[in-house]
């Protein structure tokens, strides 16, 4: 039994480092977008995972907002020397995120990069 437990500890504990960074990414997101102006409408879960409701800014308020999550993640990272596991979680969380996928924070930030370089701010 003992070795049962070992060998499911580390998958225990990354899992729950995993959900502690996810929590804080979205934390990121919802404080960009209150102090950008921007009003949070809904917090919630999915099979994917946590996720935020708001109302739409513009192209600018959209980028920031969007890569505030991984920002947050990505200064996480610096808990490295005291915490390898949740900065190593923090680290591919964000990683994740900016890939540019259907759904990502990446592909948001490459939306909203594509509407400012052509001059598109207000949507």
């Amino acid at each position: 039994m003992i070795h049962l437990l070992r060998w499911f500890y580390p998958f225990v504990n990354g899992l729950g480092l995993g959900v502690i960074a996810m929590l804080l990414h979205e934390c990121g997101h919802i404080a960009a977008a209150m102090a950008l102006g921007v009003r949070v409408k809904n917090v919630g879960i999915k099979w994917k995972g946590l996720y935020t409701v708001r109302e739409s800014g513009t192209a600018y308020q959209n980028l920031l907002i969007a890569a505030a999550g991984p920002f947050v993640n990505l200064l996480l990272v610096a808990t490295e020397p005291w915490f390898p596991l949740f900065s190593m979680a923090n680290f591919c969380y964000a990683l994740a995120n900016m890939l540019p996928i259907e759904g990502s924070d990446g592909i948001r930030v490459a939306a909203c990069w594509r509407q400012l370089r052509e001059g598109n701010r207000t949507s």
